[in-house]
């Protein structure tokens, strides 16, 4: 379980919709910052990292996840930053960012 402000149901259900947003380019999600961390506030964004299968264009991906899980952010009633990832850059841990995320960061 996670110790967080957003519901475990919230982010397992972004998780789902992402998973049939992207099919079998979906490689998972990655919670971190302040909600990972345990010390979000009310008014805290909940930052997410989307894994994917590449190439991955920015703002085309941003926009899709965008569009995809908005109807979950409203109810939520947080803002949901997003930032999309090409699952095997990431892994390689190159760039401090990634290797921050893969420390503090929580998988769904």
């Amino acid at each position: 379980m996670i110790k967080t402000r957003v519901s475990e149901e919230a982010l397992q259900r972004i998780k789902a919709t992402l998973q049939k947003t992207y099919g079998d380019r979906f490689k998972g999600v990655v919670l971190y910052g302040s909600e990972a961390r345990g010390d979000a506030r009310e008014d805290s964004d909940i930052d997410l990292l989307v894994l994917l299968a590449g190439p991955v264009v920015f703002g085309d991906e941003i926009q899709t996840i965008i569009d995809a899980i908005y109807p979950i952010q409203l109810e939520v009633d947080r803002i949901v930053s997003v930032r999309p990832a090409d699952i095997a850059v990431y892994e390689k841990g190159e760039f401090p960012f990634y290797r921050n995320v893969k420390e503090e960061g929580v998988l769904l």
